[in-house]
């Protein structure tokens, strides 16, 4: 009787090599495209093109005519410095609670480098025929839409879809309190968001090319 060939204890083939830091980067580098993407197609369809900016100044005149302009304002008043400030420090000190120093770090480049941005674009753009100068993006908005993000890097993953929809729904309030409020027309807050989401792309790849470090799955 002829024995059956034992089982191979070493495999063949090679199994391929995972490449588990490749997802993160990708998604990442497709946020600072999709980011900057917003911000020049804002910039170039509704402040350069005069259909487009009749069209958003239209949007802002009916906005301003709902007669909630103090509303608008209120709202506005919460997004000073001491509140910024004090919920960059509450997320800095959640992340570090979880062990996530560069997290913390993380959150601290993405709301101040993302008001950078947002302040060096108002600054250097140009709006035409206007004697205001030009608004685009809107700071306010910037700020709360880079705590929201940043809400949703520094909670563990299984909150991270609650934490979302949350910072959605914060943003989107204070994007319509600057246009009730007369502060700034739609293309402003469209950009803003931009820049928020180009930024934090940029913060998440220059964390994941850190050399060594640490990247559980639980984060």
């Amino acid at each position: 009787m002829i024995p059956l060939a034992a089982a191979p204890t070493v495999p063949l083939l090679d199994a391929p090599p995972r490449r588990t830091g490749s997802t993160p980067r990708v998604a990442a580098v497709l946020a600072v495209l999709l980011g900057a993407a917003t911000v020049i197609g804002a910039y170039v369809l509704a402040v350069l093109d005069p259909t487009g900016r009749a069209l958003d100044d239209a949007v802002l005149e009916a906005a301003t005519g709902v007669g909630l302009r103090s509303e608008g304002l209120g709202v506005l008043e919460l997004v000073g410095v001491p509140t910024v400030a004090l919920a960059v420090v509450a997320l800095a000190g959640v992340a570090l609670a979880r062990g996530r120093g560069d997290r913390a770090v993380g959150v601290v480049a993405l709301v101040l480098g993302a008001q950078l941005v947002t302040q060096a674009l108002k600054a250097g753009l140009v709006r035409p025929d206007s004697l205001e100068g030009n608004s685009l993006p809107s700071g306010h908005v910037t700020l709360v839409a880079s705590l929201g993000l940043a809400l949703v890097l520094v909670v563990p993953r299984a909150l991270r879809p609650l934490a979302a929809l949350a910072a959605v729904a914060v943003t989107g309030v204070a994007g319509v309190a600057t246009m009730v409020a007369g502060w700034h027309r739609p293309s402003d807050v469209l950009a803003a968001v931009g820049v928020v989401v180009a930024t934090g792309g940029v913060v998440t790849l220059a964390g994941a090319m850190l050399p060594g470090r640490r990247r559980p799955r639980s984060a």
